[in-house]
């Protein structure tokens, strides 16, 4: 209980020092630094993306090289998987359902790279992408807090890329905001593994 109540004044402060918008308000982008803020496209959280970066600063183009090839390296996606904390179970969220929605969502965005979760054959643990997410919510009435953070990348480096959404909303609308952040999240990751395949194959 006492974890529970941490959590839920750490969101609450969090909601108050970052200003979040509730479900129907749209809120500015912000960027600064390793970390940006972007809009999602349910304009109900506020979106911070990041990429690991704390090695020893080599040149521009080293470093960018260094930065993409986790992403660059992939060949195949294991399926994706989310976990629930703090309330969620119990104001209607549903593991094996999200999963559905990420699993079809993750295979409509990575089209170009598989058209489903089966391995054809062996493949180093460099090349064997992992997708995971973690939803929390805090409550069960008006404000709802909710927090998802989703990380990508291979075996060897599973926490390369990672983004996370905070935001509040009714109980009756959770579900949605939960499904369409994993959307939008899941299409920038595909995004940024794209663009770090298209750099190595130019």
């Amino acid at each position: 209980m006492r974890t529970l109540l941490s959590l839920h004044y750490a969101l609450l402060i969090l909601i108050v020092f970052y200003p979040v918008p509730s479900f129907d308000q749209p809120f500015p982008s912000l960027s600064g630094g390793e970390w940006t803020a972007v809009q999602s496209r349910s304009g109900a959280f506020l979106t911070i993306v990041a990429r690991d970066e704390a090695r020893a600063e080599p040149s521009k183009d080293t470093r960018q090289e260094t930065e993409d090839r986790p992403a660059r390296d992939i060949q195949r996606f294991a399926e994706p998987r989310i976990r629930l904390r703090g309330t969620a179970e119990d104001i209607g969220l549903d593991s094996r359902a999200l999963v559905n929605v990420l699993e079809k969502k993750f295979l409509q965005n990575f089209a170009f790279l598989q058209s489903d979760f089966a391995f054809d054959k062996t493949y180093e643990t460099w090349e064997i992408g992992l997708f995971e997410c973690e939803a929390w919510t805090v409550g069960s009435r008006y404000p709802i807090a909710l927090h998802v953070q989703c990380v990508g990348g291979s075996m060897d480096e599973p926490r390369h890329w990672q983004s996370a959404s905070l935001g509040y909303g009714p109980k009756e609308r959770i579900v949605e905001m939960v499904k369409k952040t994993l959307e939008t999240i899941v299409a920038d990751y595909a995004t940024y593994v794209r663009t770090a395949r298209g750099k190595s194959e130019s």
